[in-house]
Parts: C-alpha cells; structure tokens; sequence
C-alpha cells in the first residue's frame, strides 16, 4: 500500500508540474505575441505622431497669426522673429477663424500646405487626397491610418486603419 501512495504522491507532483508548466507557457506565449506585435507598429512610420505633431504645430501657428494682428498670409518663422534668422520659414494662407488653409482647393494644395506645416520629410511618404465637396484634405500613411483636416472648420481627424 505505501508504494501505491507514494506513486500517487509522484503522480500528483508530476500533474502540478505540467499544469505549471502550461500556465508559464500561455503567460510566455501572450506576452510574446503582445511584445512582436508592438515591435510591428514601432517599426513602421506612424502616421499617429504626426498627428501629434501637427496639432502642436497648429497652436503655434494660431499664435503667430494672433500676435501679427490676424493677417490673410502668414509667415512662418519656427525658430526666431526676425526671418533673416529663422532656420525654416513658409507662407500659408489663414483663415478668417485663424487656421492655415490650402491656397489651391486640390491635391497639390493640400499636400504643400502639409509641406509648409510639417516638412518635406514626412509628406513625401504619404499619400494625399483632397474632397472638393466636404473640403477635406485627407493624409494616408503606409499603415492605413490617416488625418484628416477640414478646410472649412481647421478641424483635425485621425483615423485608424479599418481592420
């Protein structure tokens, strides 16, 4: 009989181990996926950050426009004052509510008011649309995800990939 308990008493030792083990493996699996799957969209240029981005930019540019007294065209110094010494300066046409606007209703109007907001660098990647009846410009990056800014209003939308 004491053989008998003690191959029950390993039986059971050997169970709680696997049960154990298959637990450790779920938690390691779930994390695995999680962590690869974050990996994927740190990889990939997010449109998400520009976003951001642009938000803030447009603060900046609203406030420039009220300290100049609301001006129609507004000339964008990022980095001082005086133009002569700013490292980076643009034009944009404002809107009587004090935001930017294209200065063509099309595609190339809305891709070089993004030009003018955020730089060359990134708008090169994505791909830009312009709806004549809503006056919507529409930003798509590589991802699916877009923005999208109303001419109309200086509204900004961010959208994600539909899945």
């Amino acid at each position: 009989m004491r053989s008998q308990q003690k191959s029950d008493a390993e039986l059971i030792t050997i169970y709680g181990k696997m049960i154990a083990l298959i637990i450790l493996l779920f938690v390691l699996s779930y994390l695995g996926f999680h962590y690869f799957g974050s990996i994927k969209q740190v990889g990939q240029p997010s449109i998400r950050v520009e976003h951001t981005r642009l938000l803030n930019v447009l603060g900046v540019v609203r406030s420039q426009w009220l300290m100049r007294s609301k001006p129609e065209t507004l000339v964008l110094d990022w980095y001082s004052d005086n133009p002569e010494h700013a490292s980076s300066s643009g034009q944009v046409r404002m809107a009587v509510g004090g935001w930017p606007i294209p200065d063509e209703t099309s595609v190339a109007g809305c891709r070089r008011l993004l030009t003018e907001l955020l730089g060359l660098s990134y708008v090169q990647q994505i791909e830009t649309q312009f709806n004549s009846d809503t006056g919507v410009c529409r930003y798509i990056g590589d991802s699916g995800e877009s923005i999208s800014y109303q001419t109309s209003s200086g509204r900004v939308i961010f959208l994600t990939e539909a899945r």
